[in-house]
Order: C-alpha cells, then structure tokens, then sequence
C-alpha cells in the first residue's frame, strides 16, 4: 500500500529559488529606475504644491508670504544652499525675508510649512543665481518669479529621471514633463 505524499522535495525547492533568483535579477534594475523617478517626482510636486500653498495664503491672508530654501527648517538660507536642504513658507509681513518674532514694529510672522531635505535627490537648483525664494504679495503675484528649478537624483543619470519645475513671471507654478530640463 502506497502513501501518497504532498510536498516538494529538496530538489524541487532549489529550483523554484533558483528561477525566483533570476527573475528578481532581472527585474531590479527597473525597480530602481521606478524608485528614482518617483523620488524625483514626489520631490518636484511637494515644492508645486508649497508654492501653491503660498499663493494661496497670501491672497487668504492680504500680506506677503514667502517659500524660501532653509537647512535648519526655521529660517532662509542663501548663501550655497539649495532647495534639496529643504525649505520653509511663512508669512513676511516686513519683507525681511526672515521669521520674526513679534516686536514693536509688528506681530509674529507665523512660520506655515517646513519641508526638510531630500536625501534621494543630488540637487534641486533654480536656474537664476537669485532663485532661493519666491514672495507671492497679497494680490496673489510673485517677487523674483520666471525661474525654472531643476530636481536631479542621486548617484544616477536615467534617461527622464530630470524633472524642472517652472514658475511664470506671475508666480504660477507647474511641474515640466519628465526628462524635461527646461520650461518651454
């Protein structure tokens, strides 16, 4: 009498791991293409969408509110920074282009958003040498606007890994096609 047996054997088992091995090596060069450009896009749509964000309040709120490059999350850097340090968006009623506290000259600028660094990108830098920040006034137009920022990854050069994103002379905002290194 026969005892039927359900399993794999040893042999059975190497196999199947073995084709698993090889598919998976296969596949992770594409994974890692997918990985960057959407570490290149999820970057590039977060400042759109601050810079968004920033029009918006200053039209809500009538005073100016500034995005600008920050390293430390609480105030603008200028001086060799860049937008992958991260960045800030608060309200700058003085137009000092720093957070103040409340004083005699006028209330506490309230700091509304703070976007830390990004690791996965090797730079994300404005086309213009005054390209740290943007003020959008409270008529929803921008100081210092028709600029292009560029993201480029880290450590690699996939062909439509590049995303600009491009800002009009009145502070519109849009997010270029991918590869694209320009506005145009």
């Amino acid at each position: 009498m026969y005892r039927r047996v359900i399993g794999l054997t040893l042999v059975e088992l190497v196999i199947v791991l073995a084709m698993m091995a090889v598919v998976t090596s296969l596949a992770a060069p594409s994974f890692r293409s997918l990985w960057v450009t959407r570490s290149v896009r999820t970057a590039a749509e977060a400042l759109l969408g601050d810079f968004r964000y920033a029009r918006s309040e200053a039209l809500k709120r009538l005073r100016p509110v500034l995005v600008c490059q920050s390293s430390n999350g609480t105030s603008c850097t200028r001086e060799g920074a860049a937008w992958a340090d991260g960045w800030i968006v608060f309200i700058d009623s003085n137009g000092n282009a720093q957070v103040d506290a409340a004083s005699a000259d006028g209330p506490a600028e309230d700091l509304l958003r703070v976007q830390s660094a990004w690791p996965a990108l090797a730079s994300i830098a404005s086309n213009v040498s005054t390209g740290h920040s943007i003020t959008y006034q409270a008529t929803g137009s921008a100081k210092s606007a028709a600029q292009t920022i560029i993201f480029t990854p880290a450590g690699s050069e996939l062909p439509g890994s590049i995303r600009a994103l491009c800002i009009s002379l009145q502070g519109r905002a849009r997010v270029g096609p991918a590869g694209a290194a320009s506005c145009s």
